[in-house]
C-alpha cells in the first residue's frame, strides 16, 4: 500500500480483519496512536469489532446500516427504516498546536529544500518560519507546528466532527514532511482554538429570521456561544466539543416537551405548588384545632364514663 493512501474506517477494518492489532497498524502506516484510537473506538460502537485482549481486536461484520423496525397501530406489516446518518455538527477555524517528541531542524531542513513548490516567509523577529500548504497557513517554529485549518468537517455530533478534523490534520503533517523531505516523527498536539455549530438549530432559525444576532458571554467577557449566520445555515454555535454536545442534548430535551418548558412553564408551576402547599398547611392547621377540641370532648367523656361507672357500683351496692 502507498503511504499516502487516506485510511479510513474501511480501511482501519480491513487491517484488523486482516489480523493486524492497532498497534501493529499505527507502526506500519505511521499512523498516530490518538488518531487511530479514535477509529478503533468508533469500530466498537458500530459493532463492527470486539475486544479479546489487551491491545487486540476481533472483526465482527463490515461496516454497514443497522436496520430498525417500526411498527404502527394499523393491521400494516411493520417497516424497515434504516439509521439516520444526518451530518448536523459542524466543525471549523481549528488552530492545531503539533510537538514532536524530537524536534526538527526548522532553518537547516527550509535551507536544504530544492523544491519550488513552497516559498517561506520571517515572522515574530525572526523566529518562525511561515508557508502556506494546500491552502493551510503553516507556521515552524522550534516548539513544533501550527496549523490554521480552513476548512469545515461536518459529523454527527461534536465528537465525530473533530475526529474527521483531526484525521485530515494528521494527513497533512505527513504529506509536508513528505514534501520537504523529513521522516515522520512522533507528535502530540492540542487546539488552541475550535468552533462547533448545531446546523439548522430552532434557535439560530427564529433569529436569523428577525435577522438578529445573538451572544452569550462568560464572567470574563470571553463568547462562548453565539448565533450570527455567518454561512447561512441557521447554526447555533460554540467554542467547545463537549459543550456542543451538551447545548444540543439541551435542546433535544425541550424538543420532547414541544419547548412549553420555558421559564414561564416553571413560574407558574412553582406558584402552583406554592399555593397546594399553603393550601395543606391551612388544612393542617384547621385539622390540628379540630384534633384539638375532639381530645377535649373525649376527655370529658372520659370523666362522665367515670362517674358513671362509680354510681353503677354504689347502685349494685345497695
Amino acid at each position: 500500500m502507498k503511504e499516502d493512501k487516506k485510511l479510513g474506517l474501511v480501511g482501519i477494518l480491513a487491517f484488523i480483519k486482516s489480523g493486524l492489532s492497532p498497534a501493529q497498524i499505527s507502526k506500519k502506516y505511521l499512523i498516530p496512536k490518538q488518531t487511530l484510537s479514535y477509529t478503533v473506538g468508533k469500530l466498537k460502537r458500530m459493532g463492527c469489532i470486539e475486544k479479546v485482549g489487551y491491545g487486540t481486536w476481533r472483526y465482527v461484520r463490515a461496516i454497514k446500516e443497522v436496520p430498525k423496525t417500526t411498527t404502527t397501530h394499523s393491521d400494516r406489516q411493520p417497516q424497515k427504516v434504516g439509521t439516520s446518518h444526518k451530518k448536523e455538527i459542524r466543525g471549523h477555524a481549528f488552530i492545531w498546536r503539533i510537538v514532536f517528541y524530537n524536534p526538527y531542524n526548522w532553518e537547516k531542513i527550509v535551507k536544504s529544500y530544492q523544491k519550488k513548490n513552497l516559498t517561506f516567509q520571517r515572522i515574530s523577529s525572526n523566529k518562525v518560519l511561515r508557508t502556506i500548504f494546500k491552502g493551510r497557513k503553516i507556521w515552524l517554529s522550534s516548539k513544533g507546528i501550527t496549523i490554521y485549518e480552513p476548512l469545515d468537517f461536518m459529523g454527527r455530533s461534536s465528537h465525530e466532527t473533530k475526529g474527521r478534523a483531526v484525521f485530515e490534520m494528521d494527513l497533512l503533517i505527513k504529506d509536508l514532511l513528505r514534501e520537504l523531505g523529513q521522516k515522520f516523527k512522533q507528535y502530540k498536539f492540542t487546539t488552541s482554538r475550535e468552533h462547533y455549530g448545531i446546523v439548522k438549530n430552532e434557535l439560530a432559525r427564529q433569529y436569523n429570521d428577525k435577522k438578529e444576532k445573538m451572544e452569550i458571554k462568560s464572567e470574563d467577557g470571553n463568547i462562548w456561544m453565539w448565533i450570527d449566520d455567518s454561512k447561512g445555515l441557521g447554526e447555533l454555535e460554540n467554542n467547545e466539543a463537549v459543550v456542543n454536545r451538551q447545548v444540543q442534548n439541551h435542546w433535544n430535551d425541550h424538543k420532547k416537551h414541544n419547548f412549553e418548558v420555558d421559564a414561564s412553564f416553571v413560574l407558574n408551576g412553582f406558584n402552583k405548588q406554592t399555593n397546594m402547599i399553603g393550601q395543606n398547611t391551612q388544612n393542617l392547621n384547621n385539622y390540628a384545632k379540630h384534633l384539638k377540641s375532639h381530645v377535649a370532648s373525649i376527655q370529658e367523656l372520659g370523666k362522665a364514663v367515670k362517674i358513671l361507672a362509680k354510681n353503677v357500683e354504689e347502685m349494685r351496692g345497695k
